[in-house]
């Protein structure tokens, strides 16, 4: 289904402009402003997102640990898929910046600064994380990425002014802290919960979930989220010129990379020993779902295209690690079969809406 066009007229923009600048004071005994309709996990709500809105927001996509379900935020709020293809259904109404791996709960952008966690069955607010600063912004929410640890045991939080805060799901208290400076990015569990990777600036820092002591640094940027292999030895990411490269989390050097090709998006397979990619060839400016077998993880070395994509994609592997799923605003969300290349599913997607996913 192509997207459709929403024709806004001049005045109408200004009117759209003035909103958001004005900010929200729904909440003003509290904070000030009230935005908890910011749910997704993509940058902040802006005037750019109201004129061009989008169905599906990618980089939430996550396949349910227990390979039943795929969910995503959408147009819809956050929309569940079977894992076998076919119609969504609408759990809540809003979207969500971050979900457990069992699919259970939900992180959203609310107030001024804080995150609000969410069971997915009844959309019931348990916890509200405090302690991000609020620098005042007026027309966003200064909470720039959110992510849970595998276990659901913890909750990360990054703010437009680089801070870093770990809090414990349980109670709601902060358990680490950390000052990035600017450029803070995505965030990434390691399979233990031990150690969180966040772009900050140009590298990845390493940092210990209970302290917020750095313990490493590697030279990434921030245009893919930085992934853990499911046995902890590999981390990969993508350098500022592109390349995906994976290290050796006992030393953190670099073992592989996937020159010739800007990527945007990186998945471990369950076993570990394979990479997914979305990858633009330099040669071509072709986009394309590719498969790596890192010799370093044991693997042939060389890296196979399965289908071409949208350049905007995401891919996450499904648990028994014999599909890929793929996500993107414009072709929606597809399965494919990891040893042909082979589409094995195929899902409705969620209607387009003049209204923000979050």
């Amino acid at each position: 289904m192509k997207p459709r066009t929403y024709a806004l007229s001049v005045p109408l923009i200004g009117v759209l402009a003035a909103a958001l600048l004005a900010g929200c004071a729904g909440d003003p005994d509290r904070d000030g402003c009230d935005i908890s309709a910011l749910g997704t996990s993509g940058d902040s709500i802006s005037l750019a997102a109201a004129v061009a809105p989008s169905r599906l927001d990618a980089g939430s996509l996550t396949a349910g640990a227990d390979g039943k379900y795929v969910v995503a935020s959408c147009s819809d709020g956050t929309c569940r898929w079977n894992a076998g293809g076919g119609a969504y259904e609408a759990i809540s109404k809003t979207g969500y910046g971050a979900i457990s791996q069992d699919l259970t709960l939900v992180a959203r952008k609310v107030g001024c600064a804080d995150i609000a966690l969410v069971e997915v069955d009844g959309d019931t607010q348990v916890q509200r994380l405090e302690g991000l600063p609020n620098p005042k912004v007026t027309d966003a929410s200064p909470v720039r990425e959110i992510a849970f640890s595998p276990d659901g045991r913890l909750v990360a939080g990054a703010g437009l002014e680089g801070d870093l805060v770990v809090w414990s799901v349980e109670d709601g208290e902060k358990v680490a802290s950390a000052d990035l400076g600017s450029g803070v990015g995505s965030i990434s569990f390691s399979p233990d919960g031990k150690l969180v990777a966040v772009i900050a600036g140009d590298s990845a820092s390493i940092r210990a979930t209970d302290t917020g002591e750095e313990l490493a640094s590697v030279p990434a940027g921030n245009q893919a989220r930085p992934v853990w292999s499911p046995d902890s030895h590999w981390l990969a990411a993508v350098t500022t010129t592109g390349a995906a490269t994976i290290w050796d989390t006992r030393r953190f050097e670099a073992v592989a990379d996937l020159p010739g090709y800007d990527t945007a998006a990186v998945a471990f397979s369950p076993d570990s020993r394979f990479l997914a990619t979305i990858s633009t060839a330099d040669a071509d400016g072709s986009t394309g779902l590719r498969l790596w077998a890192p010799a370093a993880l044991g693997g042939s070395g060389p890296n196979r295209e399965l289908t071409t994509v949208s350049p905007e994609t995401n891919v996450v592997f499904s648990p028994d690690g014999t599909t890929l799923y793929t996500a993107s605003a414009e072709d929606g969300l597809a399965g494919w079969d990891v040893s042909t290349g082979k589409s094995v599913a195929t899902f409705d997607a969620p209607e387009l809406s003049p209204s923000s996913t979050g």
